[in-house]
């Protein structure tokens, strides 16, 4: 009976998802946001003990990043608000990232990006004038495959929320474990989520099929992007992966897993690249508290926000101390 009832409750969602085309969440306020990104730190600080006295620490100096950067072996850069703003670059990042080439600086360009492979991450700030070879780009969705590699999940099959180029770039043996267009019912097989993007999810058929499935069994999610908002063209935010993510764990009460920033899978491929580098020889740069800086001080790393994306100079130091996460360095741009 109950199966019955589910059966027709997604039927009528699929209509509704169909004919009347639900939109993507408008943005909510900055006080739901910071309650949902507030459970990263809880899990961080409750893997390591000494975190959230590091969280505090920070001093939160203001300066010059072009002095900054000198201090360090690699750089780490966020993309969205450290580089650009959805289709524009940051007025005189390009002009930074020439200067760290020009003295063979060591930068990657660390993203929580998962609906976009490296090589089209390239291309697109190429567009902008940012000229970033597809080697020196590490995005969250390029964890998806280590995680599972020695996981009990390898061999299980899975729905993959995201989009065409996720899939192409970053899905697992997606012929054989994605389940997204098997035919008839063969999509209800999924043993777990796999979430990219939500770009391609709201008022489609992932969502009626996710809805469905997480309804049915509190399926696990592998959470590719955990990032919340995004900086958009003109100013604006957009909601973004791990946005959805926290309603579906609100509404279903689903376990997860986080690769992207803050959490370590991402950055483990950020270790394979530069094994020699000391933590205290690396800077993480980015706009956001609560992935940049959190995830960069769970390495050991010294950390920088920037007021180019997320965040603002205005009641700064309050905004920290509520949050209990204090940057290392505070820059206005990475063109300063």
């Amino acid at each position: 009976m109950l199966r019955k009832i589910l059966t027709h409750v997604y039927r009528i969602f699929t209509f509704l998802t169909n004919f009347l085309g639900l939109m993507k969440p408008i943005l909510p306020d900055w006080q739901t946001v910071t309650a949902q990104y507030a459970r990263y730190r809880t899990r961080l600080c409750q893997a390591d003990e000494r975190l959230a006295a590091r969280l505090r620490a920070g001093r939160m100096e203001r300066v010059a990043f072009s002095a900054l950067s000198h201090a360090y072996d690699l750089l780490l850069l966020d993309a969205f608000g450290v580089l650009n703003r959805g289709q524009e670059a940051i007025a005189g990042a390009a002009a930074t990232l020439e200067r760290l080439r020009d003295r063979g600086q060591n930068f990657l360009v660390v993203s929580n990006n998962a609906s976009q492979s490296p090589a089209r991450v390239a291309q697109q700030l190429g567009s902008m004038g940012l000229a970033i070879p597809p080697e020196a780009i590490v995005t969250s969705g390029m964890a998806v495959r280590p995680s599972l590699a020695h996981s009990p999940w390898r061999d299980w099959p899975y729905y993959l929320v995201g989009t065409p180029d996720s899939k192409a770039a970053y899905a697992p043996d997606p012929e054989r474990l994605c389940v997204n267009d098997r035919t008839g019912a063969g999509w209800q097989a999924a043993r777990y989520i796999i979430l990219c993007s939500n770009r391609d999810y709201y008022g489609t058929r992932q969502q009626a099929q996710v809805e469905h499935l997480l309804a049915r069994q509190r399926l696990p999610i592998l959470l590719a992007n955990p990032d919340l908002v995004a900086p958009a063209t003109g100013g604006d935010l957009a909601v973004v992966a791990g946005y959805t993510a926290a309603e579906w764990i609100t509404r279903y009460h689903c376990d997860w897993i986080g690769l992207g920033k803050p959490f370590a899978p991402l950055y483990a491929l950020v270790r394979e690249r530069f094994p020699a580098i000391s933590p205290q020889r690396i800077l993480m740069v980015g706009d956001t508290l609560e992935t940049d800086i959190l995830g960069g001080a769970a390495q050991g790393w010294d950390t920088c926000l920037t007021l180019s994306g997320v965040s603002a100079s205005e009641a700064l130091a309050t905004v920290c101390n509520q949050r209990e996460i204090r940057p290392d360095f505070v820059v206005q741009s990475i063109a300063t």
